[in-house]
Parts: structure tokens; C-alpha cells; sequence
């Protein structure tokens, strides 16, 4: 798992300490995090999102083929740049979805 992962996952979930007696010939006690398999758990979801919303060299080619369609009709036709963007980009996800 990648630092940064595990650095978001300490921030949701640090490190809670509890005692816990174990029983054995004799009685012995130790301190154990409570929040580490929340943590694992946390972590593994959290990288299995990261995958999930990637793009893809197949999302990126439709990305293009979406922009090159739109390029007859202009920027101008958007009110701008950003606009002209935001509307690829509502095609793309209207595309994905399907």
C-alpha cells in the first residue's frame, strides 16, 4: 500500500490504544490498536477507489474522439474555453455511464 494511502488511512483512524489481558501460564497485558483493521479495511477501499475512478488510455481516446467531434462547432458556440471543456466532459460521463 502507498505512503500517502496509509497516511490518509492514520488520519481517518489513528492509532487507538487499549489494554488487553491475555491468558496464559501467567497474566500478561499489552496495548493493542483497536482502530488498526478498521484501518486495513479503510486503506483497501480507499486504493480500490483510486482504481475505480482512473481513467484509462480507452477513456482518454473517447475523451479525444469527443473533443474532435465538438470541433467543428467552436468554442465560440460554448461561451469559452471552460465551457467548452465542461460540456466534453458532461458527453464523456453521460457516455460512461451508458
Amino acid at each position: 500500500m502507498s505512503k500517502r494511502t496509509e497516511a490518509i488511512a492514520m488520519e481517518a483512524y489513528p492509532p487507538t490504544y487499549t489494554t488487553v489481558k491475555r491468558h496464559a501460564k501467567s497474566v500478561q497485558s499489552e496495548l493493542v490498536d483497536t482502530h488498526k483493521p478498521v484501518r486495513a479495511i479503510f486503506q483497501q477501499g480507499y486504493e480500490q477507489a483510486e482504481q475505480d475512478l482512473a481513467l484509462t488510455w480507452e477513456d482518454v481516446n473517447l475523451i479525444d474522439s469527443i473533443l474532435i467531434d465538438m470541433q467543428d462547432e467552436g468554442v465560440e458556440r460554448y461561451g469559452g474555453l471552460r465551457q467548452y471543456y465542461e460540456e466534453a466532459l458532461k458527453r464523456f460521463n453521460e457516455i460512461r455511464k451508458k
